[in-house]
C-alpha cells in the first residue's frame, strides 16, 4: 500500500514577485520532497511580468478558452480552481479582490469543507493617502472590503512580518507567520541567487531595485542621496524599477536628480525566473532600502534586505518594522532612524570610505540569510505547518531537510 501524501493547492492571484516569493517558491522547492504533490495553479515563472494573467479579472469572461474547447475562459478557470479544491487536502489563496471572486471562495469553501487558507502580504488597513494603492484600498474601498472579507472568512492565515500578523490578529484567530526565504540553488529553469555574481565597474554604487510603490520612501532619503552624489563625483546612484521621473512628473514634483550626471536610471523588468542574475548586472556595492516611518511600512518585509543580501551587499535600512526586527546594526546590515538625513548621509559616506567594512557587512549578511532566511534550509518547517492545518498524517521523511527528488 502506498503511502498517503498531502497534496496542496496553491491559487495565487497574479504572476508576479509576491506571489513568487510567498507561494511559488515554496510550492517548487516542496515538489521536490517525499510524500506531499503540490498544484500550483497556472503560475509560469518565465512570465511577462508586464502581465497580469489574474484568474480574478478573467473569471467573468465569455471569451471561447485556448485551453478547454466548448468552454468560456471564465468556465474553464471555475472548472480549474473547483478541480484542485477536490482533489486538494488544503488550499492556500491570495486575498479575494471582486465579489465574484469572493462569492466564489465562499462557494468553494462550502461545497469542499477543506482548510481554506489566505497568504496576506500587505497591509490593507493602513494604507496612507500618499501612496499609490491609498484609492484602492482606502477605507471603505470594494478592493479592502473584499480582502478583509477573505482574510475573516479563511480558516487561518499566513503573513510576512510579525507587524502584519498584530495588526490583523482581531480579525482571524490563527494567524502564522512565514517570513520570505531566497531561492539560493535555483534549478533548471530558475537562476539561483548563489548562481550570481554582482558585475563589477568603476567607482561606487549605490543601488535601490524594487517595485514601484515606494516613490515617498525614495523622495524622503534624495537630498542626503543628492548630496552624496554632488560631493562624491565617482559615486553612482542606481535606480531599478523606482518610476520615480514618471511619478514626479505625474505628481507634478520635482525630480531630486535633475543635472546630475552620476544616476543610472532603469525601469526595465524581467521575468522572475532571471531577476537574480538581472539584480546582480547593475553592480550595486551599497544597496539602500528607506521606508517612511508609518503603520503601513511596518508591515512591510525584509525583502529588499534579504535580496542584497543574497549578492553579498551591504543594506543601509530604515530603521522600522521588520528591518528593525532583523538586520544587525552594524553586523550584517545598517539602521538607521528612517527619516534622518544626517544619519543616512553619515552612514551611506562611512561605507563608501570604507570599501573593507562593506566587504564585511555584506559577507555577513550573506550567511545570515543564507542561514535564517534560505527556501531549502525553511520548506520543511513550512511543510510542517501545512500538515498541521491540513491535519493529515504525512511520514516523517517528508518533513527530512535532506530533499529528495521525485
Amino acid at each position: 500500500m502506498s503511502k498517503p501524501k498531502l497534496k496542496v493547492a496553491m491559487i495565487p492571484s497574479l504572476m508576479d514577485g509576491v506571489n513568487y516569493y510567498r507561494m511559488a517558491a515554496w510550492a517548487f522547492e516542496m515538489r521536490k520532497y517525499k510524500g506531499i504533490e503540490v498544484a500550483l495553479m497556472w503560475f509560469r515563472y518565465d512570465s511577462d511580468p508586464s502581465t497580469l494573467q489574474t484568474w480574478q479579472e478573467d473569471f467573468k469572461s465569455v471569451h471561447p478558452s485556448s485551453r478547454a474547447e466548448g468552454l468560456t475562459e471564465g468556465q474553464y478557470i471555475r472548472f480549474r480552481i473547483d478541480q484542485a479544491c477536490e482533489w486538494a487536502d488544503i488550499v492556500i489563496w491570495h486575498p479575494m479582490s471582486y465579489d465574484w471572486s469572493f462569492e466564489f471562495f465562499l462557494e468553494m469553501q462550502h461545497k469542499h469543507q477543506k482548510p481554506f487558507i489566505i497568504e496576506m502580504d500587505d497591509n490593507y488597513v493602513d494604507v496612507p493617502p500618499w501612496n499609490e494603492a491609498y484609492h484602492s484600498f482606502r477605507n471603505g474601498s470594494p478592493y479592502r472590503r473584499m480582502g478583509m472579507d477573505s482574510l475573516r472568512n479563511a480558516d487561518a492565515v499566513m503573513v510576512t512580518t510579525p507587524h502584519l500578523a498584530q495588526t490583523y490578529a482581531e480579525m482571524n484567530d490563527n494567524i502564522y507567520l512565514i517570513e520570505n526565504s531566497i531561492d539560493f540553488k535555483g534549478d533548471r529553469k530558475f537562476v539561483g541567487w548563489d548562481t550570481v555574481a554582482v558585475r563589477k565597474h568603476r567607482g561606487t554604487r549605490i543601488g535601490w531595485i524594487g517595485g514601484r510603490s515606494h516613490f515617498n520612501d525614495l523622495m524622503m532619503v534624495a537630498p542626503a542621496l543628492r548630496e552624496i552624489l554632488f560631493q562624491y563625483p565617482s559615486v553612482t546612484l542606481c535606480l531599478v524599477n523606482s518610476a520615480l521621473k514618471s511619478s514626479c512628473e505625474a505628481l507634478k514634483r520635482d525630480y531630486p536628480f535633475e543635472g546630475l550626471k552620476n544616476v543610472h536610471y532603469s525601469d526595465n523588468s524581467v521575468s522572475i525566473n532571471r531577476y537574480a542574475k538581472f539584480a546582480a548586472s547593475f553592480g550595486f556595492d551599497i544597496g539602500i532600502a528607506p521606508l517612511v516611518d508609518c503603520n503601513f511600512n511596518r508591515s512591510k518585509s525584509n525583502l529588499r534586505w534579504l535580496e542584497y543580501s543574497a549578492l553579498k551587499i551591504p543594506t543601509v535600512a530604515s530603521d522600522v518594522g521588520h528591518y528593525t526586527h532583523t538586520i544587525r546594526n552594524g553586523n550584517d546590515g545598517c539602521l538607521v532612524q528612517a527619516e534622518n538625513l544626517g544619519e543616512w548621509y553619515a552612514s551611506l559616506v562611512g561605507l563608501i570610505k570604507d570599501q573593507a567594512r562593506r566587504e564585511t557587512i555584506g559577507n555577513n549578511a550573506y550567511k545570515r540569510v543564507k542561514k535564517d532566511f534560505n527556501v531549502q534550509k525553511n520548506a520543511p518547517k513550512y511543510l510542517r505547518l501545512l500538515k498541521k492545518l491540513a491535519n493529515v498524517s504525512v511520514p516523517q521523511d517528508a518533513l527530512d531537510e535532506e530533499v529528495v527528488l521525485i
